[in-house]
């Protein structure tokens, strides 16, 4: 009788617990306009001198990307009138420099800074349109070879610059 009690008991608090939680959680466009669907990316511009040749071009499909993946939005061509938001911006610094210096003044670390200035037009809201800069860096061993390990740190700075571009766009602007 006692084992009846307890089965009971535990399917009833399994039932009510289960009616508490939602039935399906999602990250994506927490407080978006749900009247944007479509965008545009403009080429970003490389403003840095030292700034690598295809960086510009790289980063700009690699937030194409991340927009598909991260919100509801669909990507259309610049020149399309469907666009709602076009995003476009200018990579304003691209710096290597030493950091983490220790006794023997020789740098432990090595940073690499990307910044930029990024403008979202908003054509449905023109007031909602905006410009912003963002600045990230990403430290690694100055005994290893930039060179070799160039890719890697340019995706991890993308990824942060990502996530900044994407808040900014989630927020409530």
């Amino acid at each position: 009788m006692k084992n009846i009690f307890q089965i009971a008991t535990l399917i009833t608090l399994i039932a009510t617990l289960s009616a508490c939680f939602p039935t399906s959680i999602g990250f994506k466009d927490a407080s978006m306009d749900p009247d944007l669907k479509f965008f545009a990316i403009e080429n970003f511009e490389q403003i840095a001198a030292n700034t690598p040749m295809n960086y510009p071009v790289q980063f700009t499909e690699f937030l194409k990307d991340g927009i598909v993946s991260n919100t509801k939005l669909k990507l259309v061509p610049v020149d399309n009138t469907n666009a709602h938001l076009v995003f476009s911006g200018d990579i304003n610094r691209f710096d290597l420099m030493p950091v983490s210096i220790q006794t023997d003044n020789q740098a432990a670390q090595t940073r690499l800074t990307v910044g930029m200035k990024v403008t979202i037009d908003n054509l449905l809201k023109p007031e909602k349109s905006m410009n912003f800069n963002i600045v990230r860096f990403v430290d690694f061993n100055s005994d290893s070879d930039y060179n070799a390990l160039e890719n890697q740190l340019l995706e991890n700075i993308n990824q942060q610059l990502l996530q900044d571009i994407l808040n900014q766009l989630q927020s409530d602007w």
